[in-house]
């Protein structure tokens, strides 16, 4: 299944804009034959955090642009978006959408403190895996990340052998650079599994974004990665090739969570 990995310059709190961008590159990556198309973290507002107007505006605007891009084109679309639930709380929510609507959506379970985000918006508690399906691959078993998540192990080894992709979508910053592609890379190789990370680039918030949006293989080989510029990646990833390595060193049946869970309380 080919997967579109696409990078965009997010305008700050601009979801019309953002939208128009997103659509362009979706089409390039269309013309590649992309078959799922993943956008970044808040795509259509930038790491802002919003609320009230602005957060429904770029949540409404970004679920259309996820929904109608998946129905028009038969395929699956990819993306974090602001959330309200009915009590007011607010999530950075990753949605998943395929030609019939919303296959799945998960929020963020690790808020960035650090960035303030823990502030405004509310922890998810559940983890999300759903299995994409295409006329030209085997189904593909996905599960959605997004950005602080890459720092915390737990969640992808409890989702591992369900899985074999694991998308991160994140705004994360030039200045760890080094920690987005080294995590990225240890993920696949821990887990065995396939995982694409989705980058922003350019400013916003008085920050820097690296892009550096790529794709690692079961083995932890690149498959491709894109620079500092807005543009796309699009490769093939083969629920086989996950299976094969596996087969071959089948690290995930020694692992032993019982042992680990017991060991954080001594």
């Amino acid at each position: 299944m080919k997967v579109s990995l696409i990078q965009s310059d997010i305008a700050w709190n601009d979801p019309s804009e953002n939208v128009k961008r997103c659509a362009v590159l979706a089409s390039e990556a269309l013309a590649s034959q992309g078959e799922i198309l993943i956008f970044p973290e808040m795509f259509t507002c930038g790491f802002s955090m919003p609320t009230g107007k602005l957060a429904e505006e770029s949540s409404r605007e970004g679920l259309e642009f996820l929904r109608s891009l998946a129905s028009q084109h038969s395929v699956f679309t990819i993306g974090s978006l602001p959330e309200i639930d009915p009590a007011s709380k607010h999530y950075n929510t990753a949605w998943v959408f395929g030609p019939h609507g919303a296959r799945g959506s998960y929020r963020k379970i690790h808020p960035f403190s650090f960035g303030g985000e823990a502030e405004t918006y509310s922890p998810g508690a559940d983890l999300c895996t759903t299995t994409l399906e295409s006329a030209s691959s085997a189904p593909l078993r996905c599960t959605v990340l997004v950005c602080y998540d890459l720092r915390f192990a737990p969640l992808f080894w409890a989702r591992a052998p369900h899985t074999d992709l694991f998308v991160v979508v994140a705004n994360w910053p030039a200045t760890r650079r080094e920690h987005w592609l080294t995590l990225l890379r240890a993920r696949a190789i821990e887990n065995q599994a396939y995982v694409a990370g989705v980058n922003r680039v350019g400013p916003g918030g008085g920050l820097t974004y690296c892009g550096d949006s790529v794709l690692f293989a079961p083995d932890g080989t690149e498959l491709g990665k894109l620079g500092d510029n807005q543009e796309i990646l699009t490769c093939e990833v083969e629920p086989a090739a996950v299976a094969s390595w596996r087969e071959k060193l089948p690290a995930l049946l020694d692992r032993r969570p019982e042992i680990y869970t017991g060991l954080a309380s001594q």
